[in-house]
């Protein structure tokens, strides 16, 4: 913007420039020709500084279009980075979310397991004692009633 600003003060500047050298060469000129050779002179000149401007006006205005153009892509490729980074940090904590409610229910499964093996290893302990003293009850009726045999 600041270079078309530029660009414009500097083609007035130019045309002011012009319309004095208009006055300073009717001021000196007779009418013998010179007046004619200078308004061609000018008109020439004129004609080309406005086609140089105009042709860097139309630079210019490429140029800018071209870095919109490219300005344009490079938002689009932020907003897609954006938007993929936004999807997977999404995924990221509903993948995160997931492991941890799967290790919460293997946690509590196996707690249920680990306390019905406790359960059952303690039945079997009372079985086991229970068995012992059947034995030894056993033991001891077997060992009267051959203690009594023998005696008789």
């Amino acid at each position: 913007m600041m270079e078309q600003s530029s660009l414009v003060d500097a083609m007035l500047d130019h045309r002011n420039d012009l319309s004095d050298v208009k006055s300073v060469d009717s001021v000196f000129s007779s009418d013998s020709g010179v007046m004619a050779t200078s308004e061609i002179f000018e008109n020439d000149l004129q004609s080309i500084t406005t086609e140089k401007l105009f042709n860097e006006l139309q630079r210019v205005k490429e140029d800018l279009q071209s870095k919109d153009s490219e300005i344009r892509r490079a938002n689009e490729i932020r907003e897609n980075t954006n938007r993929e980074i936004e999807d997977l940090t999404v995924s990221l904590f509903e993948t995160a979310h997931s492991m941890v409610e799967q290790a919460k229910y293997a946690q509590a499964n196996a707690e249920q397991k680990l306390q019905i093996k406790h359960l059952e290893n303690s039945q079997l302990k009372k079985t086991v004692n229970e068995l012992k003293q059947i034995l030894n009850t056993c033991r001891l009726s077997f060992n009267m009633s051959t203690t009594n045999n023998s005696v008789n």
